[in-house]
């Protein structure tokens, strides 16, 4: 008995100790310098340089990157899989990534789950796919919503061309 209590205020002093550790660290400005305004700028542009870079291998994997931004609210999913001129008019429509957020939605409602109406193959180079997203809110379901995507292919990887809400 003697021996699981001395094990428990070992782990609880350890935790102590470590936690007090990092903190002390985070407010040490010689240990942990604050970010500027300015880097925190040139990282989010670093960021997008790598999102151009990478892209869908299929219509499918387009589909549920489209659909992961909807879930988290976060736009940068949709900018991730949207071909270039797509990607453009999220730039004008949302600002410079690293001017601004690019948060999609509300607090509320949000996803409770999505399904693939449909997912055609119009051509060999061309999809479209219709996508209905079911929302809630603390107070029960809130209805459907319905996305319909143009995917293309672009090269060796797919991309959104454009899609209609």
């Amino acid at each position: 008995m003697m021996k699981g209590i001395f094990r428990f205020v070992s782990v609880i002093l350890t935790i102590f100790a470590l936690n007090t550790v990092n903190v002390e660290g985070a407010q040490n400005p010689e240990v942990n310098p604050p970010i500027s305004h300015q880097q925190t700028k040139g990282q989010v542009e670093l960021f997008q340089q790598a999102l151009d870079k990478l892209a869908a291998t299929s219509p499918e994997q387009v589909i549920d990157i489209w659909a992961s931004g909807e879930k988290m609210r976060n736009g940068v999913f949709h900018y991730a899989v949207s071909c270039d001129e797509l990607k453009s008019k999220f730039i004008k429509l949302w600002g410079e990534p690293k001017d601004g957020y690019w948060i999609i939605g509300g607090s509320s409602p949000w996803l409770q789950r999505y399904e693939i109406v449909y997912n055609k193959k119009l051509n060999n180079s061309t999809y479209e796919a219709k996508i209905r997203f079911y929302w809630i809110t603390s107070a029960g379901p809130s209805g459907y919503t319905e996305t319909t995507l143009h995917i293309v292919k672009n090269k060796d990887t797919w991309c959104v061309k454009d899609f209609r809400e």
